[in-house]
């Protein structure tokens, strides 16, 4: 008895060491929280403290066609669609994590019918008890055995270490960022919108001048044509000129072929087939663009949705953590049921005799399966640093983007400039070249030179002036898209 008593009293202790090493938790590292981000983007905007970032696409765009595309655009694109249901499935989870800590209760209703064999210890204990003259006719068990049961039943875990409330904070984190990834998907479609259209309105220039051109070097083949019957030039000038021509028609040819492409670019991007794509010119589309506020780089973690979607999966991936390690601690459950339960289906219902519960409590802790829920807890923590190291990224790759943007945008101003004064030169010389040449004081070659050197320098400055206006429009884009 002793020695019984003696092992009764090992296996307790056993059993109690391995519940206290399955309680037995690593530690959460959490890491670095503190960013530290330059006062201002440069000296010459330090004292910025209004940014493009609040101000709302309508207001940013003042073109009127251009906005009536943006419109377009964010009610028929598929991407923004696709974003706007996934908000609905975020929804959804968070809706589920949210009563995660709520009791389970379901409903039971069910019947069976089973027939024992004589020779097991359920059909000797029923015929047994039938023989018992303390059984009344009514109560005695039948066979084949036949059971039917309904009620309700319940199982809780009490969120003793707030497991399921961290699940919630998890939920709600990644259900804010899927919000704030739409407002990213949408900010990305009206900069790809204006993008495009700015590219067709910068096509439509370069068509014009090429359009231009081509009537100058065609009066210029003329011109030398009737030089070479005259005797004062040879069949060599001629064929330099039709080269030039030819060379300009094809790139007229080239930049049709482009504006279509264009045009069927933004047609995908509006998600529509059938579009007039309306436009105005370079110039009225020239009458806004200078260098916006861009604030100052801390208000990029307030405007920027990348930025803030970043920091929901930061907290999201903290809260995670944070479960997993709940994962070590013993849960405690409270379960029960109630109902009616019988052998005769007259008996079931309204018979308290029929009436059946059951009310429990338990305590479960991990004890082979904790190298499972380490690694689990594991890889949570992994990924959370992972997350601050993406935020981390986001935030400096945003503020780098912003700076660059900065310096292209004032490179591309002085380069509209400096490249508007050479096309009044090259115009100019176009002019006189042509003079000199009908009176002969100049040969074809140079007539070429300048005539090419023109056209050129032309379509450059077209080019330049679209950049500056799609920089424009990248900065408006890094610096959030004005949802606040």
């Amino acid at each position: 008895m002793k020695k019984y008593f003696n092992t009764k009293i090992i296996l307790v202790l056993i059993l109690v060491l391995l519940f206290l090493q399955g309680c037995k938790v690593s530690q959460v590292n959490l890491g670095e929280t503190d960013l530290e981000l330059p006062v201002a983007f440069d000296a010459n905007n330090a004292d910025s403290t209004i940014s493009v970032a609040t101000m709302h696409w309508e207001e940013f765009f003042e073109d009127e066609i251009l906005k009536k595309l943006i419109r377009i655009a964010l009610e028929n694109n598929q991407d923004n669609l696709k974003t706007l249901e996934k908000i609905r499935v975020a929804r959804a989870n968070y809706r589920v994590a949210k009563v995660g800590w709520m009791p389970e209760l379901n409903g039971l209703a069910g019947a069976s019918t089973r027939r024992f064999g004589e020779f097991t210890m359920d059909g000797v204990g029923n015929t047994d008890s039938n023989l018992s003259p303390t059984v009344p006719e009514d109560k005695k068990i039948p066979d084949p055995y036949r059971d039917f049961v309904i009620g309700a039943g319940f199982n809780w875990e009490i969120d003793v270490w707030g497991k399921y409330k961290n699940m919630k904070k998890a939920a709600s984190a990644r259900y804010l960022a899927s919000e704030e990834m739409a407002n990213h998907i949408k900010t990305w479609l009206i900069a790809e919108v204006a993008l495009g259209y700015y590219n067709l309105i910068g096509l439509d220039e370069e068509i014009r001048i090429l359009e231009e051109n081509i009537k100058l070097q065609e009066s210029a083949l003329t011109l030398s044509k009737d030089l070479k019957i005259s005797g004062k030039e040879n069949q060599l000038a001629v064929d330099q000129f039709e080269a030039l021509l030819l060379n300009s028609k094809s790139l007229f040819v080239e930049r049709q072929r482009d504006l279509r492409s264009a045009e069927l670019f933004l047609t995908s991007l509006l998600g529509v087939y059938q579009l007039e794509h309306e436009r105005v010119s370079l110039d009225d589309a020239l009458d806004t663009p200078e260098l916006v506020k861009i604030g100052l780089p801390a208000a990029m973690l307030v405007y920027r949705p990348d930025i803030r979607i970043a920091e929901r999966e930061l907290i999201a991936s903290r809260a995670d953590v944070n479960a997993a390690r709940a994962s070590f601690f013993p849960s405690i459950n409270l379960f029960g049921m109630s109902g009616f339960n019988a052998f005769d289906f007259g008996k079931l219902f309204f018979n308290p005799a029929s009436t059946v519960y059951q009310l429990g409590a338990g305590l479960s802790a991990p004890i082979f399966n904790r190298n499972q829920i380490k690694m689990a807890f594991e890889s949570s923590n992994a990924f959370q640093q992972i997350a601050w190291l993406e935020y981390e990224q986001t935030v400096f790759k945003s503020y780098l983007e912003v700076l660059d943007l900065v310096n292209q945008f004032e490179a591309y101003q002085l380069q509209v400039q400096l490249k508007s004064f050479e096309v009044e030169v090259q115009k100019r010389s176009v002019d006189n070249s042509n003079i000199m040449f009908t009176v002969g004081y100049a040969n074809y070659l140079e007539v070429l030179n300048a005539q090419s050197r023109a056209l050129f320098a032309e379509i450059e400055l077209v080019e330049l002036k679209i950049e500056k206006l799609q920089t424009n429009v990248k900065l408006y884009k890094a610096l959030g898209g004005g949802w606040i």
